[in-house]
């Protein structure tokens, strides 16, 4: 860059200085123009003369053929017409030689300084007029036809120039006196002439100004020149004179200028910027190869044919090919399908091909390309299309990646999302899906479809008792026992301890497979050198007979799982149509219960608690019931049961409990302050945040002594090992209220818990008194129960007493108390507070 510098400023210089002393000459012809006026010998000057004139003719003429031959594809307009206009110059000054005094004239016509004259002015207005008009309009690209036109428009021009010359010669106004010199006429032309050109150097100097070029210092000059020239041409008063000479010499220097500056305007520029173009096309060529082989993603570029162009490292490392073998190659049939039979057409499928056909981009997410040693490459591309400056297609560019390792992710994830973890079964999900499928199979071509539910009794013992490691152990181990005994079954877990096996086609006997699936499991499990047992309810559901949708028949192997529980575990139970209604009447009973609670629907029947000495009512346990206008009397098994597993359980207590101690109250007011209330609790109330606290509020806000209460927990509650469970109960006991076990003797063997919580009252379980009078076994187990009761100072309540035959068998075992049929069914309260008053004995009535 620096050499190059130092070139074009020492070209700037010899110019400048060829022009300062052409312009140092200039200054001494004008100014010593009397003392040089001499008139040469005519045979010297005029051979002179025509020398140079034939010299800015040859110019003229190399400019023409310059511009008019030596062209690329695309013309540039500024190089027509200079190519045009020196031609239209060079025929008119070749007239103007040889019309010229002592030529000998032209074909049809002689010479004359006249007849030279006009052939000369208007040589010089029509260049000075077209190279402004030229440099006035901005340069653009003509198509070669327009070669023609020109050509032709110049020809007819200089035509015409010489008809009029020459028809009317004599006619047209002189230019130049001989002897005294030119005219004003002649004078004022040429001052216009040198008008037009001081209006083009202008137009130079701004052009350069916006955007420098070497080609306008070459024009300016050339210009300069011409106005010297012009300067000259308006002094001589003989055509042999010295200015005369001089300005014939600087025309032809101008024009050598011109030659020079429109050649590094029109051609050397043009080709220097394509050349500079090209440079940096293929720099940039280098510069995207690059790029694209270091890019991480293969890279094809096709034709409008679908043919490769173009392929990076990536791209030949991915699909075993080296560029130069799939150069020109149908990318579609070599690489996207792998054929090599091209007779099929190209698929109109394929995203390549539509990227070519519509101009869009096209994102695939999942495809596969053909490696050179015919196996499949699993990839994701965007196919975009090349569009050039017209909207017209060139072809298209593949952008491709590998997605093997994303697939073989895919895969563990989707294996993740339709397994379980901890014994790799399948999921529920997969379950779900699979059911689909082979309920599709079996609508299809027939058959069966079974599934068995299973679920782990009493897990939870297992995880409280060995811990949940022991529990995951034990998980892991039913799962490799069920393959074992349905090794070509669909086995899956469903969730914490419940499993289903999934049968289909000619199915065998279901009861044998539940039956043997259940004795299988019972058998003991070796766990870190332990013998853990556990036993199974299973439920069946099969199509066609129980649904034909596989959500459906999932849960009526649930419901049939959970029927199997009901009687007793460790059993199956087949799906019916009845456990269907109980489960619609389960779900039209939470919701009711719903709005029940919430509308305090639930009322409160009362049945008396008897002294067996006295025969008096001493107290009355509350019994929650509910008549609904729909379903008419729902039992408290129902609904309790109901309302526990959903939580509704704490606010229907809370409920129970306040109208309870509110009726209590009232019945003290009207006397019978020797009175007791006894209310069920269950355990969903005792875990409950808060519950002793509320209590607490109400005995304050009903006013009641704390020992008017008297709350009854079952054995199982009793049994719970549960720290905020025995907290709340030995809280209540603070406060002084009265704990009784209800149902004693019904749940479990074990009275040790008594040591833990103490307790009021024990109430036996009716099913005790049901036989004491026909069963002597039954008789005495009931007798050590009283005693047992008596010896730890708990009072004893015996329920279900129905005939005087009991009620005579707990007055000789000193049974303390009773309460059942034989006194009073559960009553409203309105109708407990008449029996009060109207029947305090009912049993001596």
């Amino acid at each position: 860059m620096i050499s190059k510098s130092i070139v074009l400023n020492r070209e700037e210089k010899k110019s400048m200085m060829i022009t300062g002393i052409a312009f140092l000459i200039f200054l001494i012809a004008i100014l010593f123009r009397n003392e040089l006026y001499f008139v040469a010998k005519r045979e010297h000057y005029l051979s002179l003369h025509t020398i140079l004139e034939f010299l800015s003719m040859t110019v003229s003429f190399a400019i023409a053929i310059q511009g008019w031959m030596i062209f690329p594809h695309h013309l540039s307009r500024h190089r027509l017409w200079y190519s045009g206009t020196f031609l239209a110059i060079g025929m008119i000054d070749l007239f103007h030689t040889f019309s010229y005094k002592g030529m000998p004239g032209l074909i049809i016509t002689g010479s004359s300084v006249q007849k030279a004259t006009w052939f000369w002015i208007t040589a010089r207005l029509t260049q000075a007029c077209m190279l402004f008009l030229i440099m006035f309009f901005p340069d653009k690209q003509v198509q070669s036809r327009q070669k023609k036109t020109v050509f032709i428009f110049s020809l007819l021009y200089v035509f015409v120039i010489f008809y009029i010359i020459i028809r009317y010669e004599q006619k047209l106004p002189l230019l130049v006196v001989e002897g005294k010199g030119t005219t004003d006429l002649k004078n004022l032309l040429e001052y216009i002439v040198i008008l037009f050109y001081a209006f083009t150097i202008f137009m130079l100097l701004v052009s350069n100004k916006k955007q420098p070029k070497k080609s306008y210092l070459d024009l300016i000059l050339a210009f300069v020149f011409l106005i010297l020239s012009e300067l000259l041409f308006t002094l001589y008063k003989n055509v042999y004179d010295l200015q005369i000479f001089l300005g014939h010499l600087y025309k032809g220097i101008s024009y050598i200028y011109f030659m020079k500056g429109i050649y590094i305007a029109t051609i050397k520029e043009p080709y220097d910027a394509r050349q500079k173009a090209e440079e940096e096309l293929r720099k940039r060529e280098k510069h995207l190869k690059t790029i694209t082989s270091s890019l991480g993603e293969g890279v094809i570029v096709l034709d409008r044919e679908n043919k490769v162009t173009f392929m990076n490292q990536e791209a030949e490392r991915l699909l075993g090919y080296r560029e130069k073998e799939l150069l020109g190659k149908t990318f579609h049939y070599k690489i996207h399908c792998g054929k090599t039979d091209k007779s099929d057409s190209l698929s109109e499928e394929c995203p390549v091909y539509q990227t070519i056909k519509y101009k869009k981009t096209y994102r695939v997410d999942e495809d596969f390309y053909i490696r050179k040693d015919g196996t499949m490459l699993p990839i994701a591309y965007v196919s975009t299309p090349m569009i050039d400056d017209n909207g017209e297609v060139t072809g298209a560019v593949i952008v491709f990646r590998d997605i093997t390792e994303r697939k073989k992710y895919d895969k563990k994830i989707k294996y993740q999302a339709y397994h379980d973890a901890l014994t790799d079964l399948p999921n529920r999900r997969y379950l779900i899906e699979k059911l689909k499928s082979e309920l599709k199979k079996a609508e299809k071509h027939g058959g069966q479809v079974a599934i068995l539910y299973l679920d782990l009794d009493n897990f939870k013992n297992i995880n409280d008792s060995f811990g949940h490691a022991m529990g995951d152990l034990l998980l892991k181990s039913v799962a490799q026992r069920l393959t074992v005994i349905h090794p070509s079954c669909f086995i899956a877990r469903l969730g914490g301890d419940e499993f289903a096996v999934l049968f289909s086609g000619d199915i065998p006997d279901l009861n044998e497979l539940a039956y043997t699936t259940i004795q299988t499991l019972r058998q003991p499990f070796m766990l870190e050198n332990k013998e853990v047992f556990v036993t199974t309810s299973v439920g069946i559901s099969i199509y066609p007979k129980d649904s034909n949708n596989e959500m459906t028949l999932i849960q009526h192997a649930d419901m049939a799982m959970y029927d199997a529980k009901k009687k007793g575990k460790n059993q199956f139970s087949l799906y019916t149509a009845e456990l269907e209604q109980q489960r619609i009447r389960k779900s039209k009973i939470e919701q009711l219960l719903h709005i029940a609670v919430e509308n305090q629907e639930i009322s409160l029947y009362y049945q008396p608690i008897v002294d067996t000495v006295s025969k008096r009512i001493i107290g009355l346990e509350a019994l929650a019931r509910w008549s609904h206008s729909e379903l008419g009397y729902i039992p408290p098994n129902e609904f309790i049961s109901i309302a526990e597993e959903n939580g509704l359980i704490v606010p229907l207590g809370k409920h129970i409990l306040k109208t309870a101690c509110q009726h209590l109250k009232h019945l003290h007011k009207m006397g019978f302050n020797h009175l007791y209330v006894s209310v069920n609790l269950s355990l969903r109330q005792l875990r409950h945040h808060g519950f002793t606290a509320f209590i607490s509020r109400l005995l304050q806000e009903t006013a009641l002594e704390p020992n008017c209460l008297e709350l009854e927990i079952t054995e199982n509650i009793a049994l719970s090992d549960e720290e905020h469970v025995v907290n709340s109960i030995r809280a209540l006991k603070n406060l002084g209220i009265r704990i009784a076990i209800d149902d004693f003797g019904s749940g479990y063997s074990s009275i040790g818990y008594l040591r833990t919580i103490s307790v009021d009252t024990l109430k036996i379980d009716k099913s005790f008194l049901f036989d004491v009078t026909t069963n002597s076994n039954t008789a005495q187990l009931t007798a050590a129960i009283v005693t047992l009761a008596h010896s730890l100072s708990l009072k004893i309540v015996a329920e279900g007493v129905e005939t005087k035959e009991h009620l005579r068998f707990l007055e000789q075992h000193h049974c303390d108390m009773a309460q059942g049929y034989l006194f009073s069914p559960p009553v409203p309260f309105e109708q407990f507070i008449s029996l009060l008053y109207n029947n305090p004995s009912p049993t001596l009535g």
